[in-house]
């Protein structure tokens, strides 16, 4: 069995049930349907509770929702975090420092993603970072949050892409590592040394669909049922049985996210 521990399905629910009526076909048996903002965290919970397999996340991308301030953002995702038991975690949130255009400054970034590291813990839910060029930011955040709440403060670094001395950092903070099909493209083989490193109950594996589809795929709009490429390619580089590689990701996933 796998679960795809992050992706961003179709807001039409007949689109959504037949991708993942089309990902339980290989195995697949549940998804967690990533929320980047209000309006889209609110649609995720929507298709969670019409979805037994299904589960949503709520939270405020980098670069969404800027037209609200943030004590209203958390007033916000409260309510959705309230309004189901399907909610498992906060995010994706975190820092994006990229070419987007009029985005967030990174001072705001940086109170926006305080917010949601703040609404985690009073939720004892766990974070799911996204993470673009901010590894010292995030990196400063969780830690001083750290020392103060301990093992209350968890979470899963999202679509790794960092080097391994940060994902030793991110798991030395106890965060786990969310591979997606990036491990698969012959640009990205410096990630295959953190594939090799991770612990075998610090990992995940992840689509990020529609995004980053695999390799082999390029061009195409990436499917949840494509997280079986990313097994494989970890069970690959690992040099371990996929069938391992699908029961260690269950079984983390089962662990840092409570589904109900």
């Amino acid at each position: 069995m796998l679960i795809d521990t992050h992706c961003h399905l179709p807001t039409d629910i007949t689109l959504a049930r037949k991708m993942f009526d089309e990902t339980k076909e290989v195995g697949v048996t549940r998804l967690i349907n990533i929320g980047t903002s209000i309006k889209d965290s609110k649609n995720a919970v929507k298709i969670a509770e019409a979805l037994d397999g299904v589960y949503a996340t709520a939270a405020v991308y980098p670069h969404e929702d800027m037209d609200v301030d943030i004590k209203t953002l958390k007033v916000e995702l409260q309510a959705i975090i309230d309004s189901s038991k399907k909610v498992v975690a906060v995010g994706e949130c975190g820092i994006d420092i990229s070419n987007w255009q009029g985005g967030r400054k990174i001072e705001e970034q940086v109170k926006l993603f305080e917010m949601q590291v703040e609404l985690a813990l009073q939720n004892d839910l766990p974070l799911i970072l996204h993470n673009r060029g901010g590894d010292t930011e995030i990196l400063d955040i969780l830690t001083t949050y750290k020392r103060i709440h301990g093992e209350k403060l968890r979470g899963v670094s999202h679509c790794f892409a960092s080097s391994p001395e940060t994902a030793q950092k991110l798991l030395d903070l106890g965060f786990l590592i969310s591979f997606s099909a990036m491990i698969t493209y012959p640009s990205r083989k410096e990630l295959l040394e953190v594939v090799k490193a991770v612990p075998n109950n610090m990992f995940l594996v992840e689509t990020d669909a529609p995004y980053l589809p695999p390799q082999g795929h390029r061009g195409e709009q990436n499917h949840p049922k494509y997280v079986r490429i990313v097994a494989q390619k970890v069970a690959e580089v690992r040099m371990a049985p996929f069938d391992q590689i699908c029961d260690y990701s269950y079984q983390n996933a089962s662990r840092i996210f409570i589904f109900k």
